[in-house]
């Protein structure tokens, strides 16, 4: 599995930099960091709760190789954990993203991304503030982990984009993604996932798209590890159909309007867990001005069984999502509310389909020219009807942070940087252990004002 990652990775660096052997821009940026990471909740348990301090050295930089048509981008930040009490756990984090494009003709291009995290941190700080992705195959975590054993998350895509008209386009594109855990008693999974896009305008105030993906699911585990009462079956693989239409309506240049609908058809490998989603929706984009944007959907969902199973009906009810975002002088907030259904099938726990709602709220000021605080929240309730018996999740989530900049620190090339941050979290579960969890972290970075140049 890991062969496949980095032969996706040398593909792309192949593809994009033997694009052109002519004239070329490039720029290495460097940085180094030191962080303390706290826990009060080590173990993540409501009684056996232990301290922990991390320490975290981390070196990494960020490349970028330019020509005229094409481009390539890499950020690679490895770092070393080193755990004061439990030193069993100390290891090696990864974080890399790349992406590469190539202007094919004028109108065409081609992209690359792949985004790889290899860390033991049951959470990433980018899901402590979850946000629901549209696509369930790429989408944050929002199941249990509590294991401290290493794990990958990989999702790399090769997308082709062609503009044939001022608003007209259509995209191709492929994403392969997968989950490797080392605690043997958490199943891996990889997808992959084809999908192709159509946005078109009749005239100038209606318009339509349409976006097809297909989901091909695979699991795998070792059942030796999986004993127990409690063990489960294994997962199964499975295939999904989505399809999404909306019709566009442009009242202004700052509102659009648009009726839509999402049918997906999930169909297991193995069981009779079969059903299709009809979900029906309107909804509308407004830009009130520059710095502020207000996103609204409204509609109703049917989740239809295929096979009647006792103690379980169909699910039914309305779906939502809104999404304000004001960005001003000195700073910026993002406000979310979402409820209806989500899927649980690519993280640590495979759970289905399920009824969820949640609040999010992210923030940050320019205190002083220097100085940045930041404030994010969020609070999110599951239902998962397919377990037996019913499970319902209650995560929230909250927390603070000051960043202090001094831009060429002692009159040198360098920038200095300190990040504080606290974090809270409160996961409450009918079927799993609740814990309660703070968290505190404080970090220096090193980096250049200015990117090393090279070209020619």
């Amino acid at each position: 599995m890991k062969f496949k990652i980095y032969l996706c990775v040398a593909i792309s660096a192949i593809l994009f930099t033997a694009s052109s052997v002519f004239a070329f821009q490039a720029t290495f940026l460097p940085r180094m960091s030191v962080s303390e990471e706290y826990t009060d909740n080590f173990f993540l348990t409501e009684d056996n709760e232990e301290d922990e301090f991390i320490t975290v050295i981390s070196l990494g930089f960020t490349t970028e190789l330019l020509w005229q048509h094409s481009g390539i981008e890499i950020s690679y930040d490895p770092a070393y954990a080193i755990y004061n009490e439990f030193s069993e756990n100390d290891t090696w984090r990864h974080t890399a993203l790349l992406y590469g494009w190539s202007d094919l003709t004028r109108n065409s291009r081609l992209e690359i991304n792949n985004a790889f995290v290899q860390t033991e941190d049951p959470f990433d700080e980018e899901d402590i503030y979850y946000i629901r992705s549209d696509d369930p195959a790429i989408g944050a975590d929002p199941t249990l982990r509590t294991s401290r054993e290493p794990y990958i998350r990989n999702i790399a895509s090769l997308r082709f984009t062609n503009q044939f008209g001022e608003n007209d386009s259509f995209y191709l594109e492929y994403a392969y993604g997968i989950l490797e855990n080392e605690d043997k008693t958490i199943e891996d999974n990889t997808r992959h996932i084809p999908s192709a896009g159509l946005t078109y305008w009749f005239t100038p105030q209606w318009g339509s798209e349409i976006i097809i993906s297909y989901i091909k699911a695979e699991y795998s585990r070792e059942d030796e590890f999986f004993t127990g009462p409690d063990a489960g079956d294994p997962s199964d693989d499975f295939n999904a159909y989505n399809g999404n239409i909306r019709l566009i309506k442009r009242f202004s240049r700052q509102l659009e309007g648009h009726l839509a609908y999402t049918h997906i058809y999930f169909d297991s490998e193995v069981n009779e867990d079969d059903y299709q989603i009809y979900n029906p929706y309107i909804g509308f984009n407004y830009e009130v001005a520059q710095d502020k944007t207000v996103i609204v959907n409204v509609g109703y969902a049917l989740l239809n069984y295929e096979e009647e199973i006792d103690d379980r009906d169909d699910l039914s009810g309305p779906t939502a999502d809104a999404v304000f975002e004001k960005t001003f002088q000195r700073g910026s907030i993002s406000l979310l509310g979402a409820g209806g259904y989500d899927f649980a099938y690519f993280g640590a726990e495979d759970l289905g389909v399920s009824i969820f709602y949640e609040a999010g709220l992210e923030a940050e000021y320019n205190l002083t020219r220097r100085v940045t605080g930041d404030i994010f929240g969020s609070y999110r309730q599951d239902r998962y009807e397919e377990e037996d018996p019913v499970r319902r999740d209650k995560a929230t989530t909250g927390g603070v942070g000051l960043s202090y900049e001094y831009e060429r620190w002692l009159s040198s090339n360098i920038n200095f940087i300190i990040r504080a941050e606290y974090s809270y979290r409160n996961f409450d579960s009918n079927i799993e252990d609740p814990y309660i969890e703070n968290r505190g972290f404080f970090s220096i970075t090193l980096t250049r004002s200015q990117p090393y140049r090279s070209g020619n």
